[in-house]
């Protein structure tokens, strides 16, 4: 019975490794497709300057931005944005403005720009 215990208290100190832990992230990555970025027009690229130049901080927005191979949404309060280093902050994350698509919030109106 002794036996027994040790054996079970044994087998579960190894029951949580992975050996194949990186192999299946690398698989993950490879199912990944990845879209090229798409150009954006003069004049869609000047409605979006437009749009910049309206965003405040504390104001919530959806940012829609090329990351990686992928187009990414994502929706928050504006913590910062410097337009001299060209980083738009939401939250915690920051958001280089040269990746930037489209800007949507309340306090941008489109029929503004």
């Amino acid at each position: 019975m002794h036996n027994e215990k040790s054996n079970i208290k044994r087998a579960h100190i190894f029951q949580s490794f992975d050996a194949l832990k990186g192999f299946r992230e690398i698989l993950r990555e490879q199912e990944r497709i990845v879209v090229p970025k798409k150009i954006l027009s003069e004049d869609d690229l000047d409605i979006l300057d437009r749009k910049v130049h309206c965003v405040r901080p504390g104001m919530i927005i959806t940012v829609i931005y090329y990351d990686k191979g992928q187009y990414v949404q994502l929706e928050g309060r504006v913590s910062k944005i410097n337009l001299d280093t060209k980083v738009l902050q939401i939250v915690k994350s920051k958001i280089n403005l040269k990746l930037i698509v489209d800007i949507r919030g309340n306090d941008i109106l489109e029929d503004q720009l």
